[in-house]
């Protein structure tokens, strides 16, 4: 027995001691799997400084998953890796248990403060939560931290929480933000994707109708980018349906939807939401039902696409009598998305 104490306690202290090494250094996790370790001696919107063993190294924001600090308190750790995760509740659990005022360098406590905005922010949207508390802290964080490498992630959620609350002005002018500052092609047509939906929602399809345009006129010819331009494709069809022909935008999704790989979730959400509302305006309502279905039964991963899927099935399944489906329907959207904006028309 005493040997087997003996053994664990050394392997106890090894892995104290491994820890301790770990932990005496920042980390830069890349997004294709790779790891910097040393000091980081400075961050901006668009890089991370850091010292590796005398030689300073950049790296982009765009190319970075996470930074690790080597003071990080124990909550900031599970917490930050929880909300990378999406496990947005558990990690609002762990980043309450840290005290800002206890932390003394100041990056670390700039994203302590980024990620008790982030997760709020993502349940706020999600689950449900005060939205203005939400924008309110997030943006507290951005006039705090203005350099911070989470300046344009903290921008795009500060657009999302105004999309929510209806404030469609405000939000086009966070997507702006992004959009015209990021110098990375990828964030930027996101941004002005995110923005044609805002001004859409605002009712406004010719102007959302020459963003899309501007995406699809870009030289960009990186797989991301093609891709970006699908979803420009999809969008620009729903404008057309408003302001043009309906049949038109029915037969461009359509082709979209058969010539690309229906493994990409998020594009074939979009593509079936864009179809359901040409169906809707078209005045077959049959149809459209069975373009929501698509995405209730497979393409219902990302919850905003989903939110608005369940939404539109909600009255579309009372239209066609049956009042039990559209109950079922508007009872998981509430119980999903209660913080959606699609929960709240």
């Amino acid at each position: 027995m005493g040997k087997i104490i003996k053994g664990q306690l050394i392997l106890l202290l090894l892995s104290l001691l491994a820890g301790h090494a770990v932990a005496q250094s920042d980390q830069i996790y890349s997004t294709s799997g790779a790891r910097l370790e040393g000091n980081v001696v400075g961050v901006s919107p668009v890089a991370v400084e850091i010292d590796v063993r005398g030689s300073k190294r950049s790296v982009s924001v765009n190319e970075i998953s996470r930074v690790t600090f080597a003071e990080d308190p124990p909550g900031l750790q599970a917490g930050r890796a929880r909300a990378i995760a999406g496990k947005h509740k558990a990690a609002l659990v762990d980043l309450q248990m840290v005290n800002p005022a206890e932390i003394e360098r100041e990056l670390v406590r700039q994203d302590l403060i980024f990620y008790l905005a982030f997760v709020r922010a993502k349940l706020a949207l999600t689950t449900g939560g005060d939205k203005r508390e939400a924008a309110a802290a997030m943006l507290a964080f951005v006039r705090a931290a203005p350099r911070s490498q989470h300046f344009f992630s903290a921008a795009e959620l500060l657009g999302d929480l105004s999309l929510a609350q209806g404030d469609y002005s405000q939000a086009v002018k966070y997507y702006g933000a992004v959009s015209n500052k990021a110098p990375w092609p990828s964030y930027s047509l996101r941004a002005k994707l995110s923005e044609a939906r805002a001004t859409i929602a605002e009712g406004n399809y010719q102007r959302a109708q020459q963003i899309y345009d501007a995406v699809l006129a870009g030289k960009s010819n990186s797989v991301e980018a093609k891709r970006q331009k699908l979803f420009a494709k999809i969008g620009k069809s729903r404008c057309v349906a408003e302001t043009g022909s309906v049949e038109e935008a029915i037969a461009e999704i359509e082709n979209i939807i058969d010539q690309n790989d229906s493994s990409d979730a998020e594009l074939f959400g979009r593509a079936y939401n864009a179809l359901g509302e040409c169906y809707r305006k078209a005045g077959k309502p049959k149809e459209a039902l069975m373009a929501y279905l698509h995405i209730e039964i497979l393409f219902y991963a990302d919850s905003d696409i989903h939110a608005e899927a369940l939404h539109n099935l909600v009255e579309l399944w009372d239209e066609l009598k049956n009042p039990d489906r559209s109950v079922a329907a508007k009872n998981l959207l509430n119980e999903r998305y209660a913080g959606s904006v699609w929960a709240n028309q």
